[in-house]
């Protein structure tokens, strides 16, 4: 049996309980500093992962897209093939230009007129007359350079500064194979365009070149465009299209990728 005395004693310990269960520690300045910094914390963690995604996608996301237009600018090359062309006529931006192979990468693509970033989207594209100081670009198999830029993405040129000294960058037109290899690899500023040039390596050639070029262009580092990274290759050998494929490339006819797709 609980005493009066008790019940009183028990029922003011409770509100005392009470009393201090609803006192509340103020806040001080430190609570603030720390709820900002809780909140920063957490919106830099939220932007990161946003950035690492766009990066992903940057690199890899296009790579689908970047296939389904190559095989309708691939459609569009054998069309160009077989139309005669004038002998003044001359390639509209963005139209198909040549294919390309580099057997060491195991990648292969129709090269665009033009090298806006409207031409070059999903494509590498060569340096028209209009790009070119001097207005001499070279065509495909001819002395001079036949200058190619594409963007530093999967499935264009991310992989390029892989090449070495000797390995054969393919060129196809609608008569021949030029087989050019690798003869120099370098990092320039954005502002040394004399590497697309028609002697890049002998200005003094630029007006009448002696030597037949094709000059890689893309951004440099990776997923940076502070600087260009430079890949250039020699003309070793031209082969009529009617004898085949160079050795080299022999697996890496188009429609052998299509089958292997399917």
């Amino acid at each position: 049996m609980v005493s009066t005395t008790e019940r009183g004693t028990h029922r003011r310990g409770e509100r005392g309980q009470r009393g201090r269960r609803r006192r509340r520690r103020p806040v001080t300045a430190g609570d603030v500093a720390r709820g900002i910094l809780r909140g920063f914390g957490e919106l830099l963690f939220t932007a990161g992962i946003v950035m690492l995604f766009f990066a992903a996608y940057q690199v890899y996301g296009k790579a689908l897209e970047t296939r389904q237009e190559q095989e309708s600018l691939g459609d569009d090359l054998q069309q160009a093939w077989e139309e005669p062309k004038g002998p003044d006529s001359e390639p509209l931006p963005g139209s198909a230009d040549s294919r390309m192979y580099i057997p060491a990468l195991d990648l292969q693509w129709v090269v665009v007129s033009g090298v806006q970033p409207d031409d070059i989207r999903y494509s590498p594209g060569h340096y028209t007359d209009d790009d070119v100081a001097g207005g001499d670009a070279a065509d495909a198999g001819e002395k001079g350079n036949y200058a190619v830029a594409g963007h530093r993405v999967s499935g264009i040129f991310w992989d390029i500064d892989q090449l070495s000294d000797g390995d054969p960058i393919v060129l196809e037109d609608a008569e021949n194979f030029y087989t050019y290899e690798v003869v120099d690899e370098r990092t320039v500023t954005p502002d040394q365009v004399e590497v697309v040039d028609p002697d890049p390596f002998d200005p003094e050639n630029n007006d009448d070149p002696q030597r037949a070029l094709l000059t890689l262009t893309t951004c440099a580092p990776k997923l940076n465009n502070t600087h260009r990274l430079i890949v250039t290759a020699e003309l070793t050998d031209t082969r009529p299209k009617d004898q085949g494929m160079p050795e080299s490339i022999a697996d890496m006819a188009p429609e052998n990728q299509a089958d292997e797709g399917e």
